[in-house]
């Protein structure tokens, strides 16, 4: 056991029980280290006297828990008992089957604990575990390089750079050494704190991922735009490659408003609400929004998904949707929405495909498509076997240089981290500047929107904000966009309510927050005992998928449900992920046994399936009536009512099986199927201010203008109709890059006025 010396946070008697807890629970043997040397206590120690001080007494309740079910069974202290009697109790727990123990309830407890042993296991030492870079080691994970070659990348035996391993400060992030410099001219980090502006043409709420893409088409035209940003401005050498820290399935601290106003969860109408769960990762604040974290996938729907249910009414009859299904024809189709997908593309320099027939294109994208990785390799020759077309999936990341910003090195910390070098676009980069240089953008970053205000007559005038020093200002405008994330978009209509709109603006049909739709981002694992998949040498941006089986020319219904799905296989495989990857049913989520199939990690490969999601009455939005958010504003949060149904149960055991067949076509001699239902939310929340011709069944009509707000327009992903099986980022810029043209066209002509 460790020396009490220095330990901040646990007792003595806690370091004890939580030592020999995390001993047992990944244990040391012959070969290699376990929790006890790796440090994953001292860990623990740290995280509780700082980024997990809420759960301080919980870890209290439960040290003296522990002791006492110990000493109901053997007589001893929970450390002082025999290696099986502690496995027996910590399985007991596990199951929620510890006689006696009340408080905090058990199989929760255990599943923190076991993600705090994890973490201190396999994160970053600065955080105090992972001592000398002990867990890295015995995993066999050379931690953080910044390039891959190409040939390390199609390696077949274990790339291990040499056998050196390097940590945050290793590499000089953890002395603020980054070596890229970017500025913004125009930019004035206090603008924040300044008085209102006078009355704007436009007041851009969110100048994230869509905001900050707009943005130089309202400026250009000569309009004046405040645009009001909660987060900051980041800058490439805040970025550091810290999986704990960084990563949305982390601590995501990148995201704190984000994080401090988390909607809560439900699966139906009439039950209580929890925490919510995300099916992949959760949201952050800043200009440039999300695209800053994301993997940088860029595809375009099909146009068949911009027509959804005359496309299935027509292929398989009237009756083909389910019953309770929502889904409607987007208001405008793929033609015409065509040269913005090209426009999109050219500004965000996203990369070509090179094998994909489906969906049509006008031009190429400019850049080329990433090189060939070990497991993308084997994915694309076993699924053109079958007859697929595999391809690499087009991205925005720089495979040459762009707009002043380097190639990539193809760093493996992509996923979830904003790049240090530019080589991932986000509008911050190119767009906001190019806005900015206009002289007629008034950013303010820090600034968070409450409220949109409304006249006597119910029009959009302006909207009430937070300040960057905490006071509560105005600022009116002849437009107002909304172009923040789906929930604070659908929850600022609803805390926006006035007498003209008593149940939320763009509500007055009560179709606010409805037709809701999340990725459920299902995966399947295979373990290849002749393979070493290399999958820790790029980054997710790198990956192989084929559209076949979410195009028009799959026959879903054939298979008993409507509904396509991306099946690829991508790179990125950091310590913690592999950590948290899904488990055989034969193999526990601890102990030894656990510890054995963690270090098979480099014979894992992975084929991920994006799902196609339908829109029903029983999946929607609208405001928690007990919930508040955590921010010091205290607004209610929203709510979300979600569950899988019937339909997109039989889709993904559909796709399960065929990402198992495909799997075993790679090498695979034992194959397990994650959850089916993995969240909630996502990064790909959809609906909830759905655009379309008929106000009785939509918030928006097609120009993304609220039917019942003069003066007010949503342009975001809650617009959207339907949710592809395929990443909307670039669908949404598509359709918005289309409003604003339109949208600028009027305003200059007067007529919206």
């Amino acid at each position: 056991m460790p020396p009490h010396d220095g330990f901040l946070a646990l007792s003595p008697r806690e370091v004890r029980v939580y030592d020999a807890a995390f001993a047992r629970m990944f244990p040391t043997d012959a070969s290699s280290a376990g929790a006890r040397e790796i440090g994953a206590v001292h860990f623990l120690d740290q995280a509780l006297a700082g980024a997990y001080y809420d759960h301080r007494d919980t870890y209290r309740q439960a040290a003296l828990a522990f002791d006492a079910a110990a000493q109901a069974r053997w007589g001893r202290p929970f450390a002082d008992g025999t290696e099986s009697a502690q496995d027996q109790l910590l399985g007991d727990l596990e199951r929620g089957n510890v006689a006696g123990w009340t408080s905090p309830p058990q199989a929760p407890f255990f599943a923190l604990m076991r993600q705090h042993l994890l973490e201190g296991l396999f994160s970053d030492p600065i955080y105090g575990g992972n001592i000398d870079k002990l867990g890295w080691k015995t995993l066999g994970h050379p931690g953080i390089w910044l390039e891959n070659s190409a040939e390390e990348q199609l390696q077949e035996t274990p790339v291990t750079k040499g056998g050196t391993i390097q940590s945050l400060a290793d590499i000089g992030y953890a002395l603020g050494k980054q070596k890229v410099h970017f500025e913004v001219p125009g930019y004035d980090p206090q603008r924040g704190a300044s008085p209102a502006a006078k009355h704007a043409d436009v007041v851009l709420v969110g100048v994230g991922g869509v905001g900050g893409m707009i943005a130089p088409i309202l400026c250009k035209a000569g309009l004046k735009v405040v645009g009001l940003e909660a987060g900051p401005y980041w800058l490439p050498d805040e970025f550091t490659p810290d999986e704990l820290g960084s990563t949305y399935y982390s601590r995501a601290q990148m995201g704190p408003k984000f994080l401090a106003e988390q909607p809560r969860w439900r699966t139906a109408d009439g039950e209580p609400t929890q925490e919510i769960t995300y099916s992949l990762g959760r949201m952050m604040n800043g200009v440039g929004g999300s695209v800053i974290h994301y993997g940088a996938w860029l595809r375009r729907f099909h146009p068949h998904h911009l027509r959804l249910r005359s496309y299935a009414e027509e292929r398989w009859g009237k009756n083909a949707l389910p019953e309770d299904c929502t889904t409607i024809d987007w208001a405008v189709g793929y033609d015409e929405l065509e040269p913005y997908f090209c426009e999109a593309e050219w500004a965000a320099a996203v990369t070509r495909t090179d094998n994909n027939p489906f969906p049509p294109r006008s031009k190429d994208a400019p850049m080329p498509p990433m090189r060939p990785f070990r497991m993308g390799e084997i994915f694309r020759k076993a699924t053109e076997a079958m007859g697929y077309h595999p391809h690499m999936v087009p991205i925005g990341m720089n495979t040459e240089p762009f707009a002043g910003f380097p190639e990539t090195t193809y760093c493996a910390w992509n996923n979830g981290f904003g790049s240090w070098t530019g080589d991932k676009w986000h509008p911050g980069l190119t767009s906001v500047p190019e806005a900015l240089a206009t002289g007629n953008f008034d950013l303010r970053t820090h600034c968070r929107v409450t409220r949109v205000i409304t006249n006597a007559e119910g029009r959009a005038t302006g909207v009430e904000y937070i300040d960057a020093l905490g006071k509560r200002q105005v600022q009116t405008a002849d437009t107002v966009i909304l172009a923040a994330y789906t929930f604070e978009n659908v929850r600022l209509m609803f805390l926006s309510a006035d007498a003209k709109h008593p149940d939320g603006i763009g509500n007055a049909s009560g179709q606010l927050g409805k037709h809701y739709m999340v990725k459920m981002f299902t995966h399947v694992d295979g373990f290849c005992p002749d393979i070493i998949f290399n999958r820790h040498t790029g980054p997710a941006a790198q990956a192989v998928v084929m559209d076949d089986l979410v195009s028009d020319q799959f026959d879903s219904f054939a298979h008993g449900f409507i509904g396509g799905g991306t099946l690829g296989a991508e790179n990125q495989f950091l310590p913690l992920q592999i950590a948290r990857e899904s488990l055989p049913a034969d193999v526990p989520s601890w102990g030894a046994k656990y510890k054995e199939h963690l270090l098979e990690w480099q014979h894992i490969g992975v084929v991920r399936c994006q799902p196609d999601a339908l829109s029903y009455n029983a999946n929607f939005l609208d405001i928690d009536p007990d919930y508040r958010d955590r921010s010091g504003v205290g607004d209610p949060v929203l709510r979300v009512t979600y569950e899988l149904k019937a339909n997109e149960l039989r889709q993904a055991e559909y796709f399960g099986t065929k990402s198992e067949e495909i799997l075993h076509a790679m090498g695979a001699t034992k194959t397990w199927q994650g959850p089916y239902f993995t969240g909630a939310g996502s990064s790909h929340d959809l609906g909830g201010t759905r655009f379309g011709n008929d106000p009785a069944i939509n918030v928006l009509d097609r120009n993304l203008r609220v039917h019942d707000t003069p003066g007010l327009y949503v342009f975001s992903g809650s617009a959207l109709p339907t949710c592809a099986g395929i990443n909307p980022t670039l669908s949404i810029w598509a359709l918005c890059l289309h409003a604003a043209h339109g949208l600028v066209d009027r305003l200059t002509k007067g007529e919206e006025r």
